[in-house]
């Protein structure tokens, strides 16, 4: 079957962003258009988001039925204007060797597609992504000009707008490029009938093939296959859920080779992986890696909602591993000074039993909806303060180790950092404000320094 192995461009773009395809022969303009767009991070795939248009030496082919109807019969910008549902590209492509695509008139994206080779040996009748390099842009972010501003934010933490612009980008879906994925979304831009007698295949299912390779992986040969698995419990635990995409990014950013989303999903189909998995609390939802808590209280629903528009807080590889303990927790200062007052105050100087609490205490703080002031009385009523300067000193150090745990609904972020990174758009946890009188004892009726509402009673009194 006759194919066209074609390369798409990003215009005024560095560094460039790129696609390498093959398509079979007969596609119309309409067809390009869908296969540049299921390539790129656009979104207008069988409705228009956006119209487009595709220049020739000859005419000027758009889906806007508006220019289509006003410019009937005369020129526009020199040219005649046709719709591209019926034109092939063959003719136009074969004698120009290149068109030019726009996208968006708006944020005017230029794409250069460019005919690098013409072969005979490609039996599907649908395209296929090669390879590629670059993130494509999101829709409405203005263009070139726009595109850099963005990044300059979406890659800068430390900017004042860099929260609303992560949200604005993962709302876009501003994803990295998933060859695989394209490749399956690529099967429904399907327009000549396949020659499956023509491909090595079981039962269509393709054991091999010159350009779409084979549609299984063997286990047996792929690298690293244990280590995939500690990340996807370290994720687990860190983020308490994670989608594939997000963890095929964070796990090919640490390591090499990189591993593919079909690699993923092969290794993650074997039993015996299955099972680890389930050992160590990962359960497997069609969208990524969660751990087996948010399944226990079906919030899984409600940490997706949650967690929409936040950066992951990626760390090192080494720090990262340490979260494959289900009873990890990062160290910090406030912790170590927490423990030294309980084991002080209630232990004898000892601190054996310490460290179970400190651990129970940040587990509460991790998971989804958790009210601090509840998670203050359920540590306090485990023992008895002396008066009321003594329990504001803890109710004070444990909200502090409430902004410094880094939490579930955060994607792995503690509060005080999300509030460094965009102050004027979230606020840590409030401190409770106490009057204390100092060597005071609590009344019974007085109200909680908690801070819940509740008398003291009824409360850490309790």
């Amino acid at each position: 079957m006759k194919a066209y192995i074609l390369k798409l461009t990003f215009e005024n773009i560095q560094p460039s962003i790129w696609r390498r395809l093959i398509l079979p022969a007969g596609a119309t303009f309409n067809r390009l258009h869908e296969t540049i767009q299921y390539a790129t991070n656009f979104q207008s795939y069988m409705e228009p988001y956006h119209f487009f248009a595709i220049e020739t030496d000859e005419f000027f082919s758009t889906n806007n039925g508006a220019i289509l109807e006003e410019y009937k019969g005369q020129k526009f910008a020199g040219k005649t204007v046709k719709s591209p549902t019926h034109i092939k590209i063959d003719k136009y492509l074969e004698q120009q060797g290149h068109l030019l695509y726009t996208y968006d008139f708006g944020d005017d994206w230029r794409i250069q597609v460019e005919l690098e080779d013409t072969v005979e040996d490609y039996y599907f009748g649908y395209p296929t992504l090669l390879e590629g390099e670059g993130v494509a842009p999101p829709e409405d972010v203005g263009g070139p000009p726009g595109y850099e501003e963005f990044l300059k934010v979406y890659h800068d933490p430390k900017h004042p707008d860099y929260l609303s612009t992560y949200a604005w980008a993962e709302r876009q879906n501003y994803l990295q490029l998933d060859i695989d994925k394209v490749n399956e979304q690529y099967k429904f831009v399907k327009y000549k009938k396949t020659e499956w007698q023509q491909i090595d295949h079981d039962n269509y299912f393709v054991l091999s093939d010159k350009y779409r390779g084979a549609d299984y992986v063997e286990i047996e040969e792929l690298p690293n296959k244990d280590l995939v698995i500690q990340y996807a419990i370290a994720c687990s635990n860190l983020y308490g859920m994670i989608k594939y995409s997000n963890f095929l990014e964070i796990y090919n950013a640490q390591n090499e080779p990189s591993l593919s989303s079909k690699e993923l999903h092969a290794l993650l189909a074997y039993p015996a992986y299955q099972k680890q998995l389930k050992q160590h609390f990962v359960l497997l939802y069609r969208q990524g890696f969660v751990n087996e808590t948010i399944d226990h209280f079906d919030e899984y629903e409600a940490l997706l909602k949650s967690t929409i528009g936040k950066p992951f807080y990626v760390p090192t590889k080494a720090e990262l591993l340490r979260y494959t303990d289900n009873f990890y927790i990062e160290k910090t200062a406030h912790q170590e000074k927490l423990a030294k007052m309980i084991a002080k105050d209630f232990f004898g100087g000892s601190s054996l039993m310490v460290n179970n609490e400190i651990i129970d205490l940040v587990g509460h703080l991790q998971v989804l909806d958790c009210n601090p002031q509840q998670a203050i009385q359920d540590f306090l009523s485990r023992f008895e303060m002396k008066d009321m300067t003594q329990l504001n000193e803890y109710v004070q150090e444990i909200n502090m180790i409430a902004n410094t745990t880094r939490i579930w609904e955060n994607r792995g972020h503690t509060p005080d950092e999300l509030f460094q990174m965009e102050k004027h758009y979230l606020k840590p946890l409030p401190v409770p404000s106490l009057n204390v009188i100092d060597g005071g004892k609590i009344g019974r009726n007085d109200s909680c320094p908690c801070g819940s509402g509740k008398k003291h009673k009824k409360c850490c009194g309790k």
